[in-house]
Order: structure tokens, then C-alpha cells, then sequence
């Protein structure tokens, strides 16, 4: 069995951050940002990049294809941390499948913020060009020190809102899901990232042991 946790959460939520730091209280966990696994493969697949321009959701194949080769590189112990998948009703026909197959025990979370939150969070959002770290604000990668620039597909308010407009249709429902299964808390995503860290902490305290290093 494997424990895997699920961060649900509209854009801007803070999903990327708030991942981070569990990783580090609870260690053990691995990421799997499937949008950042996408964006890996963007880089060096043109139609990929026009497709993510569009603000649009990446086919089902072509997801369930870069979970599983990030699944089967791991070893046995390693936790997972899923980010904003499943985000569909197909996506979850998906993780369903893969929850069988790898033995998944769920835990799930969702960050709860507005639209006008969201969309004020993402006018801001900077992003490493290298590595994908992701912050409100301007600054430097504490990875590699490259400067962080705006994601281009944060800069148009259109297509954030398109974005969110997706989210509320084929995710929300999802969620729902989860939470009707007793398998989902609700956090509350309104204040700084660190009150929001300390009510996740709460909540997973009671799922998993914190790490000796934390």
C-alpha cells in the first residue's frame, strides 16, 4: 500500500508552496505536479506549448502516460503527493485505475479561496525558468538563483479565467466526490501561506508521522 495525498485547490491557492512544506515536515513524500510535468514536456514539444497557451486541459493519454512514468521510477516506501489531479471526471477514471493497480491510500485536501482571490494572486505569481518554483512577487530562485519571471499563461486575465471557469466545472465535482467518501478536509485558504500551513499541519498530524529533520 502507498500512502498518496491529493492537494486540491482553484488557481492561486497556493497548492505549489503549501506542497513543499509538507514534504519537509512529513518527508518521504515525492511530488507529482502533473502541470509541472507538462510544462517539462512543453519545453521540448512545440504543440504541447501552443496547447497549454489555450488554457485548456491536456488529454487524458497524455497525463495518465507521465504519472506512470513518474510512479514506476519510485521506490516502494515513497509517499506521493498528488497537486490538482484528478481534475476531471475521465482524470478520475484515471487515478481510480492507478489507485488499484499501485494500492493507494488517500488522504485529500482542498484550499478554499474566491475568484477574485485568484485572480489577484496569479497577476503576481513569478515562476523559475529552470526549475519551476513559484512564488507571489518578484525575486530569485532559492534553487539556482535565476531570476523569476511572470508565467505567460498568468498575464492574461481571459484565460485565467477560462482556467477557473474549468476548475468549477470538471474539478469541483470531483472534490465532491472525495469529500462524499469522507476522504477530503476543506481548508481555509484566506491569510498569509503560513496560517494556512498551520491548519494543513493540523489536519495531517493525525495521517502521518512528522519527519525527525523537519
Amino acid at each position: 500500500m502507498r500512502d498518496v495525498l491529493l492537494l486540491f485547490g482553484m488557481q492561486g491557492s497556493g497548492k505549489g508552496t503549501q506542497g513543499e512544506r509538507i514534504k519537509k515536515r512529513y518527508g518521504g513524500f515525492t511530488d507529482i505536479i502533473v502541470g509541472q510535468l507538462l510544462r517539462e514536456k512543453a519545453r521540448t514539444d512545440k504543440k504541447m506549448e501552443v496547447f497549454m497557451k489555450t488554457g485548456n486541459l491536456f488529454p487524458d493519454e497524455i497525463v495518465e502516460n507521465v504519472i506512470e512514468e513518474k510512479i514506476d521510477a519510485l521506490s516502494a516506501e515513497e509517499k506521493i503527493l498528488f497537486d490538482g489531479f484528478p481534475r476531471s471526471e475521465s482524470q478520475f477514471l484515471i487515478f481510480e485505475r492507478l489507485a488499484r493497480k499501485y494500492q493507494f491510500h488517500t488522504v485529500a485536501l482542498n484550499i478554499l479561496i474566491n475568484e477574485e482571490e485568484s485572480l489577484e494572486r496569479l497577476r503576481k505569481r513569478y515562476v523559475c525558468p529552470k526549475c519551476d518554483y513559484m512564488q507571489v512577487g518578484e525575486g530569485t530562485c532559492p534553487n539556482d538563483g535565476t531570476k523569476l519571471e511572470l508565467r505567460l499563461d498568468d498575464t492574461n486575465p481571459e484565460i485565467i479565467k477560462h482556467r477557473i471557469s474549468i476548475f468549477k466545472k470538471d474539478t469541483q465535482p470531483i472534490i465532491d466526490h472525495f469529500k462524499e467518501k469522507g476522504e477530503l478536509t476543506e481548508i481555509d485558504g484566506i491569510g498569509s501561506f503560513d496560517e494556512v500551513t498551520e491548519r494543513i499541519f493540523k489536519v495531517l498530524d493525525k495521517y502521518y508521522e512528522v519527519s525527525k529533520v523537519a
